[in-house]
C-alpha cells in the first residue's frame, strides 16, 4: 500500500511539474501586446506637453494609405534607442480598424514606438485639431524642434531626411 501511495505521489508531482512547465512555456511565448492609445481632442496637446523640451516626429498613416505601409517599413528599419523616444505614430483608422492595426503593428515591428488611434466618429475635428490646413492627405508628418515649433511635411518619408533631421537635433545644443 505504501509502494502504491508513494507511485502516485511520484506520478502527481511529474503531472504538476509537467504542466508547470508548460504553462511556463505559453506564457514565455505570448507576444506583448501593442499599446494603441485613443487620439482625441486633446491628444495632441498632451504629447506636445509630455514631449515639451524635445524634438520628435508625428507621423500620420492609415491602413488604407500604400505609401503609409512603405513608410512603416522604413521606420521598422530605423529603429534605434534615438528614434524610439522621437516618433509618435497616428493611425487616423477609426476604432473598427482596432484589430487589424494591431495585427499590422506587430507585423512591421513598429509596436516599440508610441501608437495612437483617431478616437473621434467626425475625424475631420481631429485632423483640424492637428493642423487647420491639413485636408487629411497621406502620409502627413510633423516634425517638431526641441522648441516646440514644428513644420509639416506631406508625402513619404525618406530614410535621408529622416536619418538627417535626427543628426540634427540630437547634435544640437539644448
Amino acid at each position: 500500500m505504501a509502494a502504491l501511495t508513494k507511485a502516485s505521489n511520484l506520478g502527481y508531482l511529474t503531472l504538476k511539474w509537467c504542466l508547470s512547465l508548460i504553462l511556463l512555456v505559453i506564457v514565455s511565448t505570448v507576444e506583448a501586446g501593442v499599446n494603441l492609445k485613443p487620439f482625441e481632442s486633446t491628444s495632441l496637446a498632451s504629447i506636445e506637453q509630455t514631449r515639451q523640451g524635445e524634438a520628435f516626429v508625428m507621423v500620420l498613416w492609415s491602413i488604407e494609405c500604400p505609401p503609409c505601409l512603405k513608410e512603416l517599413k522604413l521606420l521598422s528599419r530605423l529603429k534605434d534607442a534615438n528614434l524610439l523616444k522621437r516618433l509618435v505614430l497616428v493611425s487616423t483608422d477609426g476604432e473598427d480598424y482596432r484589430a487589424e492595426l494591431e495585427a499590422l503593428i506587430k507585423s512591421e515591428q513598429v509596436a516599440d514606438y508610441e501608437n495612437w488611434l483617431f478616437n473621434d466618429p467626425l475625424p475631420e475635428r481631429l485632423r483640424y485639431n492637428i493642423d487647420p490646413s491639413w485636408y487629411g492627405e497621406l502620409p502627413r508628418a510633423y516634425f517638431y524642434n526641441a522648441e516646440g515649433q514644428r513644420y509639416a511635411h506631406s508625402g513619404i518619408l525618406t530614410e535621408a531626411a529622416l536619418v538627417a533631421w535626427l543628426a540634427q537635433e540630437t547634435s544640437s545644443p539644448k
